[in-house]
């Protein structure tokens, strides 16, 4: 029992130590797995290296997700058969092709002091978003990293927001749409 003592506190303080700091963590894409044969393909050949988020840090054409396909993976001796091939490009060129828009790199959230009330959030929506659709935020839960991304996406379409009002923003959309249930 007196182990407990002794241990219980290091191990909060190891976790505390591996979690990042708020506002200091890179932003990640969030891709949502698909459906359908693309989604056994991905789980049969490719998550047991790396995640589905990288594909969003690309905009390629059908040969250039070939080319990112084939050097990394033949370097690990990764073969897929032809017609997982084929049914991978489809969906790579397809979802993250040329027209798409790929997710930053390189955005680091900065730290912030101030935060949104209610109305400011609101009134900063009604101002940003409702330029290019209507509000659709209150029909969603996410936690920070999934407002986020989503946010981050919404910027590199052509939304008009300073990365101090990103975080922000991220922030209350974490704390009043966040994905802890509403009591």
């Amino acid at each position: 029992m007196k182990w407990m003592y002794l241990y219980g506190p290091v191990s909060v303080l190891l976790a505390a130590l591996h979690v990042p700091a708020y506002g200091q963590s890179a932003a990640r894409p969030q891709v949502e797995l698909p459906q359908g044969a693309v989604r056994n393909v991905i789980l049969r050949n490719c998550v047991a290296c790396h995640g589905i988020d990288d594909y969003a840090f690309h905009a390629l054409d059908r040969a250039g997700w070939k080319q990112l396909m084939d050097v990394p993976h033949k370097q690990r001796g990764v073969t897929l058969s032809g017609r997982d091939e084929k049914v991978l490009l489809n969906y790579l060129s397809d979802t993250f092709g040329t027209e798409s828009i790929p997710f930053p790199r390189n955005y680091i959230a900065p730290a912030i002091s101030e935060f949104f009330t209610n109305p400011e959030a609101r009134v900063f929506l009604e101002r940003v978003c409702t330029e290019c659709h209507e509000l659709r935020v209150f029909a969603h839960r996410k936690d920070a990293a999934g407002w986020r991304a989503l946010v981050l996406d919404m910027r590199e379409r052509g939304a008009k927001i300073s990365a101090l009002n990103i975080e922000k923003l991220v922030e209350w959309l974490a704390r009043v749409r966040g994905t802890n249930p509403v009591e």
